[in-house]
């Protein structure tokens, strides 16, 4: 007679195929213990085991279904899942638990009790196979849940951007203000999309802020910027020049780069210019080069 694992839980059947409990045409060996259905003493004691261990499944289904029986009060009820006591009866424990004296658990428990020594066991066997089988389909519809998937950090877009303009640490600050200003934005998204190499801190001759160098792709600010009020002006200069190094330089570029740079400022910090724009270094320099025109195509109006 093979048990299957109906004394322990509602897992598979011994040997991995369909549950089969066995008949009473079937006799264990002697030599493990088995049960003799032949024997009017064994067969009693043999159902009224049996009779226990289903009353025992019917509490742990009833259970399961979100009901009040002596294993708790179900946790599959309280899950989150449809509890398994509003499923149609036909598919679900408690449909099992309530059938009537001919099905179910209840039904075959009495069956069991009101066997005689001449009982038909074939017939319990071929019951209690049928309920196992039942069981075991409720078990594989029961949903499943899904670990959530781990959630990945907020991107903030102006870190990132500071981060690709490969700014000097002492400079970062600074160049974050610029990155938060709707047009500083612009124009460090337009110098780093142009292949800005860094925002660097250089020893600049007397008199230079900052400056641009188009062949190395860099913004280089004096030392002695960093401590003033400008700070924020002269990046934002400067990135005027590195977001649109393809025209070149001229004098109305230079003014206008100064006017953006103020004006960021401004915004970011409420200070005002604190120094002018001039000097020889702008000496030379065509009058225009398109500036207003290639600030249009960084969505920058002037």
């Amino acid at each position: 007679m093979s048990y299957g694992t109906i004394g322990t839980g509602l897992g598979a059947p011994v040997g991995g195929a369909a549950t089969n409990l066995g008949n009473t045409a079937q006799t264990a060996p002697a030599a493990t213990g088995g049960l003799d259905f032949g024997s009017t003493l064994n067969s009693n004691l043999w159902l009224d085991a049996v009779g226990k261990i289903l009353e025992g499944t019917g509490e742990v289904m009833q259970g399961a279904a979100g009901g009040t029986g002596t294993t708790g009060t179900g946790s599959l009820g309280n899950s989150g899942y449809t509890p398994l006591a509003n499923q149609p009866q036909s598919n679900s424990f408690m449909g099992l638990a309530n059938q009537g004296q001919t099905g179910g658990l209840n039904g075959l428990t009495q069956n069991i009790g009101n066997q005689g020594t001449g009982g038909d066991l074939n017939s319990i066997m071929q019951q209690l196979n049928q309920l196992v089988n039942q069981l075991q389909a409720m078990v594989g519809q029961v949903p499943q849940t899904q670990a959530p998937a781990p959630q990945q950090p907020p991107v903030d877009p102006v870190a990132n951007l500071v981060n690709q303009a490969k700014a000097d640490p002492q400079l970062q600050n600074a160049v974050r203000q610029v990155a938060q200003d709707p047009v500083g934005n612009k124009l460090l998204q337009g110098a780093v999309n142009d292949g800005l190499q860094g925002i660097q801190v250089a020893n600049l001759p007397a008199g230079f802020f900052g400056q641009t160098i188009p062949e190395q792709k860099v913004v280089q600010i004096a030392p002695g910027t960093i401590g003033g009020t400008d700070l924020v002006r002269t990046i934002a200069h400067e990135l005027t020049h590195a977001a649109t190094l393809g025209n070149g330089d001229s004098l109305n570029e230079e003014n206008v780069a100064d006017k953006l740079g103020t004006q960021v400022q401004q915004r970011q910090t409420g200070f005002g210019p604190g120094y002018i724009l001039g000097g020889d270094a702008y000496k030379g320099l065509p009058q225009d080069n398109g500036i207003v025109n290639a600030l249009k195509l960084l969505g920058i109006n002037v």
